[in-house]
C-alpha cells in the first residue's frame, strides 16, 4: 500500500481504485513524486495508463487513453462518454487545460464505491491501449 492515499478526501474511493489498478497483471505503481500523485504502469509499457491525483483542488483519476500521442481525439471521445455516464462536465468543475489523450474522472463524482464499476471498461481500454 502507499501512504499517498492518506491525502485523498474520500480515502475509501481512492483505495478501491488503487486496489483495482494494481490487481492487473504486471502493474507497478510509483508514488515517489513530492506531491500526492500515484502513477500506474505496466512493466512492458512505455507510458503510464493511469494516474491518481490527490492534491487539494485536483482529486482525480486520469486515464491515459492514447499515451505518447499528442494529436488525437481519443481522449475527447472517451471523456464525453464518461461524462454522460457519470453525469458531469469536466470543464465546469476543473479549470485547467485538458490533454486530448487523457480522460479526467473527478473523485467527487464517485459518490459510492459501486460507481467505480461503471468505469471499469474505460480502465481496461487505457490498460490495453499500448498493446500492439
Amino acid at each position: 500500500m502507499t501512504t499517498k492515499l492518506d491525502y485523498f478526501i474520500n480515502k475509501s474511493v481512492a483505495e478501491k481504485i488503487h486496489n483495482y489498478l494494481i490487481q492487473f497483471k504486471d502493474v507497478d505503481f510509483n508514488d515517489n513524486a513530492r506531491t500526492p500523485i500515484i502513477g500506474y504502469k505496466r512493466r512492458n509499457q512505455r507510458y503510464k495508463f493511469a494516474t491518481l491525483h490527490g492534491g487539494n483542488s485536483y482529486q482525480s483519476l486520469v486515464l491515459h487513453v492514447d499515451p505518447g500521442t499528442r494529436v488525437t481525439t481519443v481522449g475527447k471521445i472517451k471523456q464525453k462518454e464518461i461524462q454522460e455516464l457519470l453525469l458531469f462536465n469536466i470543464s465546469k468543475i476543473r479549470g485547467h487545460e485538458f490533454k486530448t489523450n487523457e480522460v479526467y474522472l473527478p473523485l467527487e463524482k464517485f459518490d459510492d464505491l459501486d460507481s467505480i464499476g461503471k468505469i471499469k471498461s474505460l480502465i481496461h481500454f487505457a490498460y490495453f491501449k499500448q498493446e500492439k
